[in-house]
């Protein structure tokens, strides 16, 4: 595999890092403004519109009156609910770029101050784009109503992804992480396969290059209806709201809610590390783990284990992963016959 200074360096770019590894500089040709372009409209971008640290509850929809006053109740615990279940990871369109940054604002809620840094306002004047690697942004929609979706850049995000649109009142998601990782490598394969057959550069653009690959077709139908249902998102809501607005208690309620799921996380992780003696055995006890740490309601489940991925990467594939590669397997026997 090419090291990271070799691809940079090809591309007529030379960089310099410290010493300690947290910050790389990058120098551009000058004349390549394919590189330079994207880049810097990204930084501008979170420059002047990126989510704050600390999140104010009153640009939320948690300081409501009562619940329902801004969206519709099964709404917003589907958004904040799939929104959990995606590793905090959300796109959120509309029409209303008001409606659109007061959804943003409130899923933030349930992220970290550092995680709410590499999240992004929509701009009144609908010029940004959906950009990779962001863990919430907000995007208008065009005259016509309509926003398209880039599906390479939303499959190459790190986690998987809530689809919400404030217009209609729907929220779709992704599936889960090691889904996700599999059809995001089963892309990977087809590009550089199609970068390998090229003639020539020409032919080599974001265009066509799936195109040529006769074996793979992508799942251009990448979001899916919200299908399990939680009580931990939905006691919340049904509780916050109960709570005086206006005050501190809210925001209370809401670190102790976080806190829980922090805990059901690192539990859950302790439990699959004792059942499987550190990884060194497969894990066979599902239904154990859902019984013990009262996880039954599938959507509980999902929401503790994308919480416990971004503390130990690679969990979902560790859980899950064979039995989908099974199942998938099986699949692609059965319509081969």
């Amino acid at each position: 595999m090419a090291s990271l200074g070799s691809v940079i360096q090809k591309h007529s770019f030379s960089y310099h890092c410290y010493v300690d590894d947290t910050q790389l500089y990058l120098s551009f040709h000058p004349d390549d403004q394919t590189i330079i372009v994207p880049i810097m409209e990204l930084l501008t971008s979170m420059k002047k519109h990126s989510v704050p640290e600390e999140v104010d509850l009153k640009d939320t929809v948690l300081n409501d009156d009562d619940i329902g006053d801004s969206c519709h109740e099964d709404f917003l615990h589907k958004a904040i609910s799939s929104h959990l279940q995606t590793c905090g990871c959300s796109m959120v369109v509309g029409s209303n770029p008001d409606k659109v940054n007061k959804i943003v604002l409130t899923l933030c809620l349930f992220l970290t101050p550092a995680e709410r840094k590499c999240s992004r306002l929509c701009h009144p004047d609908g010029s940004f784009k959906y950009d990779t690697g962001l863990f919430v942004q907000g995007l208008l929609k065009d005259s016509t109503g309509s926003f398209v979706l880039p599906y390479r850049q939303v499959l190459y995000s790190p986690y998987p992804t809530t689809h919400i649109d404030v217009d209609i009142n729907t929220v779709k998601q992704m599936p889960p992480c090691h889904e996700h990782t599999y059809h995001q490598r089963r892309y990977m394969r087809a590009e550089l396969s199609a970068l390998w057959k090229a003639a020539s550069e020409d032919d080599i653009s974001s265009d066509n290059l799936i195109n040529a690959q006769d074996s793979y077709t992508p799942d251009l139908n990448i979001f899916q209806d919200v299908m399990h249902k939680d009580t931990l998102v939905k006691s919340f809501i049904d509780e916050v709201f109960l709570l005086k607005p206006g005050l501190s208690l809210r925001s209370v309620y809401l670190s102790h809610f976080l806190l829980l799921l922090h805990r059901k996380a690192l539990t859950l992780l302790r439990y699959i590390e004792d059942e499987t003696q550190k990884g060194k055995k497969p894990f066979r006890s599902l239904r154990n783990l859902k019984t013990d740490l009262d996880l039954t309601v599938e959507g509980d489940l999902n929401i503790i284990m994308a919480m416990a991925e971004k503390l130990r990467a690679g969990l979902h594939s560790f859980v899950f992963g064979k039995s989908f590669l099974t199942s998938v397997q099986e699949r692609d026997l059965l319509i081969n016959f």
